[in-house]
Order: structure tokens, then C-alpha cells, then sequence
């Protein structure tokens, strides 16, 4: 039974960051829990943090939609938290893997139905991990884990034969991968351009016709794809292009209008083209602020762009959520109403070698800034960021208006850029 004095967090998703939104329970004498927390994604991991008098304790739990959270202190006065459908499935850190923010490129099936975490009595629920649950995660256990094998081939430059990719008839391609499975995105990054399967480059080919040639390139494993693997080998053979900076021809655009065999994948790929013709013409700045002449601060640097909302997004290399969130900002940025908002990109030497600073920005516009070191340390300790991506939001009197450390949301990306424009 827990005191009366006590109170319960819940972080969902992006935990690891200091603004992660936070949802508080209520617990009564009796151990009864109350509350709701939005839920937006078919599963997702979640802090759970009890303050009971002075003792304060943390852990981790798998959520899923309609999902009861049960928490309870045992013997020995630790917290114990599980969500009755999904906890039974993984144990351990295994399923962070699974509930993966949905970095990459494929559309998110995303449900409007939120988990409700009711009034009763935490004792009365039982574990039920239903068994479509168990075959959803387990499908997408197999796909990170193929994608990450072939990511480790790729990276020892391991060619292997064309049957060692039997393991695509171990998994199941339908709609479900969509909004349960983001790693799906890194698997037809490593699939298409693979030497052993030589998939032909799609080019201006007729959509059905290259589906074609790719169902013979894989009878050679053999594996026999079904038709939504295909649209979605299609569809990551012409988002690649774009990813690359090369915009999609008349002729492409044509056979994107007609070839698809089912879904809004011309809608989406549509949108990207137009969003990629956005970005290229913004005109891109690079600006080495140890050069003669050049700004040597973030306020002499905002001086430049005097009258303009302004994002400043301080970033390094080898930071996976900093790619992530680079990629959607030229999404929204794209997006009628943002024209005048002007993007700043800052690293630093320490951070980011200069080769992979004009290599890893120069097929984007905007204004890319390799401050000084000292500098962004200074600026960083001013807001009290301790991470990256650090994002600052100004308006077009730059007064700060938002600082955010870590990932956002796209909703929550746009928000903030809504805030800066009014």
C-alpha cells in the first residue's frame, strides 16, 4: 500500500531530454491510480517517477494503446511498474529498440485513441499480452535485427550471396510495419543498393515494370514478395533520390502519378519532390566564424538577420537525433507561412570536423555557422543545455522565445515555429 503523501511522473517517448512533456497520476491511500496520458503511437516506452514522502524512485515500463499502467511497491520498498498488456513480452532494455520515434521516411499510422489509465484498484490487473500484440513486436524484433546485420555488413564491407537474404520470408510485410515498425525505413536503405541482389536503379522505368525486374532479382534468393513490399522497394528507390538532393524528372513524376498499385504513395512522394525544390532554392551560407571579418558571437551573429524569425539549432556529427531533426526542419520549413523564418545551423570545431560540416549540410540552404568553441560552450552554459540538439527560437525581434533540448515532434516543431511568426 503506498502513503498517503505520494505523487507519480509519467514521461513518455523522449525521456532522455530535460523538456520531455510529463503527465502526473494521482494515487490515493489505497493505491487506486488516476489520470490519463496521450498516446498517440501504437507503443511506447515511459519513465515512471514515484515521489513517496522523501524517497524518490525511477523506472521503466512498454506501453501500448489502452494499456492499464500498474505500479506497485514490493517488500522491499521498490517501485515496480509494468503495463499489463506488454511488459510479459520483453524484458529488460530489449524493447526501447521497439518503440523507436519513427525517425525515418515511411508514413507513421498513427491512431487517435489514447491510453486511459482509469480509477481502480492497481491490484486487479492482470498481465494479458494479447497475441496480436506478441506478433506485431516480434515481427518488428526481426526486422531491427536484420537491418542492423546488413547495416554491420555494409560497414565491413561483407558482400554476401543472394540467399543469405532468405530471411525476408521471416517477415511479414503489412500494413502494421507502417506504425509499428520505423526500422523498416533502414532495411530498403540497406536492400536497394546491395551488390549481391543488384536491384536496377529505377530510373524513368515504368513502376509495374520495375516492380517486374525486382520480383526476378529476388526469386533468386528465392523470396516471392508480396505487392505492398514492392510499392515500398518503389517508394524508397525514388525517396533515396531525393534524400540525395536529385529532384525526380517529368517522366518519374508521371510514373509516380499512375504505377503505384494501391495507397497515397504518389500523394506522399509528391510532397517530398515539393519540398526538396523548396530547399534547393534557398541559397546555402557557410560561415567560418574564425575567419577575418566574420561574426564571433550568437549576438553578432542574430544581428545579420535583423528582422527575420530566427532557429538556431546547435548540432555535431555523429548525433543521430540532430540528423533527425535537420530533416524535418526543411519539412515545415517548406510549409506555406514559414518563408521569412530563417534556420542557423551551429557547430563547432570540437564537434564537427570541417570536411563533414560542408559534406553533411551542403546539399541544404539556409546558414550553416562553425563557431568557436569557447563560444558555443558559453552559450550552451547560458541556457543550461546539456545536450544536443539545443534549439532556440527567436522572433523576429529575436527575443528568445522557446529553448528545447533533444528530438521534437513535428506537431510540436510546428507549434513552436507558429509561436516565432505571429
Amino acid at each position: 500500500m503506498l502513503a498517503m503523501k505520494s505523487s507519480l511522473t509519467v514521461v513518455c517517448n523522449d525521456f532522455f531530454v530535460s523538456n520531455a512533456d510529463t503527465y502526473d497520476l494521482s494515487i490515493d491511500a489505497e493505491g487506486n491510480v488516476s489520470g490519463e496520458i496521450p498516446l498517440h503511437s501504437l507503443y511506447a516506452h515511459a519513465v515512471v517517477q514515484l515521489d513517496l514522502e522523501e524517497n524518490r524512485q525511477t523506472e521503466m515500463v512498454l506501453l501500448s494503446q489502452n494499456d492499464t499502467l500498474r505500479v506497485w511497491v514490493d517488500n522491499q520498498k521498490k517501485l515496480k511498474v509494468e503495463g499489463a498488456r506488454c511488459s510479459s513480452v520483453f524484458t529488460g532494455l530489449d524493447w526501447l529498440d521497439f518503440v523507436d520515434d519513427g525517425r525515418g521516411y515511411l508514413p507513421r499510422k498513427e491512431s487517435r485513441v489514447i491510453a486511459r489509465f482509469p480509477v481502480k484498484k492497481i491490484s486487479e490487473y492482470p498481465s494479458a499480452t494479447t497475441a496480436e500484440d506478441r506478433k506485431i513486436l516480434l515481427n518488428k524484433l526481426k526486422i531491427n535485427y536484420y537491418a542492423s546485420m546488413l547495416n554491420e555488413m555494409q560497414v565491413r564491407k561483407v558482400i554476401l550471396p543472394a540467399s543469405a537474404y532468405a530471411f525476408l520470408s521471416d517477415i511479414v510485410f503489412d500494413d502494421k510495419i507502417l506504425y509499428a515498425s520505423p526500422g523498416t525505413d533502414y532495411l530498403f536503405y540497406f536492400l536497394l543498393p546491395d551488390k549481391s541482389l543488384k536491384i536496377p536503379n529505377i530510373g524513368d522505368t515504368p513502376i509495374p515494370e520495375w516492380k517486374e525486374k525486382l520480383r526476378r532479382r529476388l526469386a533468386k534468393i528465392p523470396y516471392k514478395p508480396n505487392e505492398l513490399f514492392c510499392d515500398l522497394m518503389a517508394f524508397s528507390s525514388y525517396y533515396f533520390q531525393l534524400e540525395n538532393g536529385k529532384l525526380l524528372t517529368a517522366q518519374q513524376l508521371q510514373n509516380i502519378h499512375t504505377g503505384f498499385s494501391s495507397g497515397e504513395w504518389d500523394k506522399l512522394l509528391l510532397l517530398y519532390h515539393e519540398q526538396e525544390v523548396k530547399t534547393q532554392s534557398r541559397s546555402g551560407h557557410f560561415v567560418n566564424c574564425a575567419e577575418k571579418g566574420q561574426p564571433q558571437t550568437l549576438e553578432e551573429i542574430l544581428a545579420q538577420h535583423k528582422g527575420k524569425p530566427v532557429i538556431v539549432d546547435f548540432w555535431y556529427g555523429a548525433c543521430g537525433p540532430c540528423a533527425v531533426m535537420s530533416k524535418l526542419f526543411y519539412k515545415v520549413l517548406a510549409e506555406e507561412g514559414f518563408e521569412n523564418v530563417e534556420l542557423l545551423d551551429v557547430t563547432s570545431p570540437s564537434l564537427t570536423r570541417m570536411d563533414d560540416w560542408k559534406y553533411m549540410k551542403g546539399k541544404h540552404g539556409g546558414w550553416h555557422y562553425m563557431l568557436k568553441d569557447a563560444e558555443l560552450e558559453r552559450v550552451m552554459k547560458q541556457q543550461q543545455a546539456e545536450g544536443f540538439p539545443t534549439l532556440m527560437f527567436y522572433d523576429k525581434s529575436h527575443q528568445l522565445v522557446k529553448t528545447k533540448v533533444g528530438q521534437m515532434s513535428e506537431d510540436e516543431l510546428r507549434s513552436s515555429m507558429q509561436q516565432i511568426v505571429r
